[in-house]
């Protein structure tokens, strides 16, 4: 009750405070056409606001002169004059031209723009336009490796398994959506590694912190893809070549009517031997016995391939919805399996195959049912098939040699079919009293069951026939309150309420017993709650963050993948305090230069930490709680743009993660030799160097060069904890330092782009989780073809 009384005396507070502004509201239209989502800027200001469906925009601003900006992609920007006194009302209507063409400086001032206006949230947030790397060979995944923070965790070439590494915390620790909607089901034939830019507008990249729109448990971020959802008519075909017998192809088309009808489909496919060479201790399998010295040798057992596509039909821009998209998501895998987490372990004919089935719903409507009420609405189902097959007696060396074994199975015998059923609905209302309070509730929905459609036999269940059910069920519910005042600073506070429900084989081993495991559920649900708030001042923005949040074990880490990865079942939800606080300078000069500085610090209070393990004799992982863990971090973005000419800039993170559990023992009276190491197998130290050179109008008006150069370094760290072992017995990588360059060429005003890349220019040794070893130096090739057709414009009057 309390609570409703002062949210109704800041309300009333409000409507005084607008008696004090004036108001600027109007139209803005093209050819006599209403004009949607075009953004109304205040220049040196921090008032903005977009027009709604009719091109109706609103402003309150505070007595003065000012100039106004309309501005949108497809259109010249229109910039306008204009002064208001104190509880004035003043109607205006603007009308803009379409542009036919942008050229390659036009993309550059986009993307910094698009990177300001997405900060302006309270959130600790980093966008990567993905538009200024659609002329490279990246994937989504290494694309990801240019924001502050982030590092990829690969066990090899293209299509190996990956994670991501973000503040500190890796794996499942990051959540993963792909336009609002999770991605945990999707399948490892729809990994970010496997996805090319192409596919995407921006990547949107949450530390710590993060709305309630997305309804998750993550504690050490989020990452969503937003798709590309141009309501134009566009192709975009590219293919790529390149060492190691590696080819990439990427389709992306899209069409709207005059009427809404519209069509999108997506489509590409990955191909490699992965057979590049590896320095490596190599088994003698006379002796059973590693050798000392290392060896040069290449990789015999690495190919991979994977085709997908997405085909989405639906309708944009009609009165029952601003956007109502049925899809279908289409997708197959086969990787061979070269070696284990371990590097010295090898396969010579282990290998995996799947396939995804996924149809999915997206419904879109601004005032729904009532004026200020949007609602939104997602869900898919996706029926993965996997084939796993480890069932010959060989044991093999790097040599590609091999011997007889005495029992099946080069790892731990396999030849399993089972299929991956996920659920996933996320549902959100969010209603706009006024400008300054808004209010918003969401809730996500997820369920995930395994079923085994052929006998297995892995080393925890063992030899018997497995029917004991293997399901996920999770819910998370969300609301939140924003206030905003005058858009100088602004505050969201927010709470969640989990629940999961686990059914799953658990082990009852006892000494007389022996290895047992019987069908056990478990149950858990809490709460958490959170604010965020961010100032503006001029060019710059101050922000900070807290929650007290929880992660949920994921699918993978209570079921494990029956190939490399041991499920536990019983493990316990982590719990973190998250807190979050950074600046922002966005400042553009007179002279066309711009500069933009973020930096970040971070500290995480985690209990129940969820760790990886890696079993030696096998080189399988499996998932324990370690206990208590603390991290402490900071990282920081710089880039400055010349005149449109050149950029420079770079990232760096620091961040110290370390256990603060003082005791191991059951009894607690033992201290962990442990205690205060930093957590094995996590960078600390790590960074990169951006630069690019852009030369317009060679040989012909309106084509265009581009040379960018990438350096990165990551400082030596651990793989095991430190305090153990002798000082020549500590297992560590060392620094790593790498040199990749891009260059590019654009000509029929940007409808034609070639591109050649050098990655790891000077061929050094560069190694990822427990030192697997990932591919010397290597070259790329990618030509593509852009078409871009504005839609036209029907001639009916507003």
């Amino acid at each position: 009750m309390k609570l409703l009384i002062t949210i109704l005396i800041i309300c009333s507070f409000s409507d005084h405070l607008y008696a004090q502004f004036g108001i600027i509201e109007g139209k803005v239209k093209s050819h006599n056409i209403p004009l949607k989502e075009i953004k109304v800027e205040v220049e040196s200001t921090d008032y903005a606001t977009k027009t709604d469906q009719n091109g109706y925009f609103k402003l309150f601003l505070p007595e003065g002169n000012y100039f106004l900006i309309f501005s949108k992609d497809e259109y010249e920007n229109q910039r306008l004059n204009i002064s208001i006194k104190k509880e004035e009302n003043k109607n205006i209507v603007i009308e803009l031209k379409t542009i036919q063409y942008k050229d390659i400086e036009d993309v550059i001032i986009k993307g910094k723009t698009a990177i300001q206006k997405t900060k302006e949230i309270p959130f600790s947030v980093t966008v990567l336009d993905a538009k200024s790397f659609y002329n490279s060979s990246l994937d989504l995944a290494h694309m990801l490796e240019k924001a502050p923070g982030v590092k990829i965790r690969e066990s090899g070439g293209v299509g190996s398994d990956m994670s991501i590494s973000l503040n500190g915390f890796t794996g499942k620790h990051v959540k993963l959506f792909m336009d609002g909607v999770p991605m945990q089901g999707f399948g490892t034939a729809f990994q970010l590694n496997n996805i090319p830019v192409n596919i995407a507008d921006r990547i949107e990249i949450y530390k710590g912190v993060v709305p309630i729109e997305f309804g998750t448990d993550a504690i050490g971020g989020v990452i969503n893809i937003v798709t590309a959802q141009s309501a134009n008519t566009y192709m975009d075909l590219s293919y790529s070549s390149g060492s190691f017998n590696t080819y990439k192809t990427n389709i992306n088309f899209g069409h709207t009517t005059n009427s809404g009808f519209t069509i999108q489909l997506n489509a590409f496919q990955n191909y490699s031997d992965n057979n590049y060479k590896v320095k490596t201790s190599v088994l003698d399998l006379k002796t059973n016995v590693f050798s000392s010295e290392k060896f040069w040798v290449k990789r015999f057992h690495g190919k991979y391939h994977n085709e997908t596509g997405i085909l989405k039909l639906g309708f944009v821009k009609k009165s029952w919805a601003d956007r109502f998209l049925i899809g279908i998501t289409l997708g197959e895998e086969y990787a061979d399996v070269q070696n284990a987490n371990l590097m010295e372990i090898v396969y010579g004919l282990k290998k995996r195959m799947g396939t995804t089935v996924m149809p999915s719903l997206v419904y879109e409507k601004n005032n729904f049912l009532i004026k200020k009420l949007n609602f939104k609405l997602t869900g898919n189902y996706n029926r993965n098939y996997n084939k796993n097959t480890d069932t010959a007696a060989r044991q093999y060396n790097w040599f590609g040699d091999y011997v007889p074994k005495k029992t099946k199975g080069e790892g731990i015998y396999s030849l399993s079919k089972f299929f991956n059923d996920n659920y996933s609905a996320t549902a959100n209302l969010s209603y706009k009293w006024n400008e300054m309070h808004s209010f918003s509730i969401n809730d996500v929905i997820t369920d995930f069951k395994r079923k085994k459609s052929d006998r297995v036999s892995i080393v925890e269940i063992g030899s018997v026939k497995d029917t004991m059910r293997r399901t996920n069920l999770k819910n998370i519910l969300a609301g939140s309150y924003k206030f905003n005042y005058r858009n100088i600073w602004n505050a969201i506070a927010f709470g969640k309420y989990y629940y999961e429900k686990v059914k799953g084989p658990k082990n009852i081993s006892t000494v007389t017993n022996g290895s047992k495991y019987v069908e056990n559920t478990e149950k858990f649900n809490t709460t958490g709650y959170g604010i965020a708030f961010t100032y503006f001042l001029k060019d710059y923005q101050l922000k900070g963050s807290f929650e007290k949040a929880f992660r949920l074990p994921t699918d993978n880490e209570l079921f494990g993948d029956e190939v490399l990865e041991m499920g536990n079942s019983v493990l316990k939800a982590e719990n973190s305090m998250n807190y979050n606080i950074g600046m922002i300078l966005n400042k553009e000069f007179k002279n066309s230069n711009a500069i933009y500085f973020d930096i970040n610090g971070y500290y995480r209070d985690t209990r129940d930490y969820i760790r990886r393990i890696i079993e030696q004799h096998y080189g399988t992982a499996t998932y324990v709680n370690h206990g208590k863990v603390r991290n402490i971090g900071v990282d920081a973005e710089v880039k400055f743009y010349y005149k449109n000419k050149y950029m420079i800039g770079g990232n760096i993170t620091y961040q110290d993660i370390r256990n603060k559990e003082r005791y191991s023992s059951i009894s607690g009276n033992r201290k962990d030799i442990t205690y205060n190491d930093r957590i094995p197998n996590v960078p600390y130290f790590f960074g990169n160097v951006d630069a690019a050179y852009y030369i317009n109008n060679i040989v012909h008006k309106g084509n265009n060069l581009s040379i960018g150069y990438t350096f990165n370094f990551i400082e030596k760290f651990y793989l095991n904890w430190e305090s153990l072992g002798t000082k020549k017995s500590k297992y560590t990588l060392p620094g790593q330092l790498s040199h990749d360059i891009i260059i590019n060429y654009t000509f029929n005003k940007g409808a034609f782009n070639v591109s050649f890349e050098l990655k790891n220019l000077t061929n050094e040794f560069l190694y990822d989780n427990y030192s697997l070893q990932k591919p010397g130096r290597a070259y790329y090739i990618k030509l593509r073809y852009l078409f871009y057709q504005l839609q036209k414009k029907s001639k009916k009057s507003i």
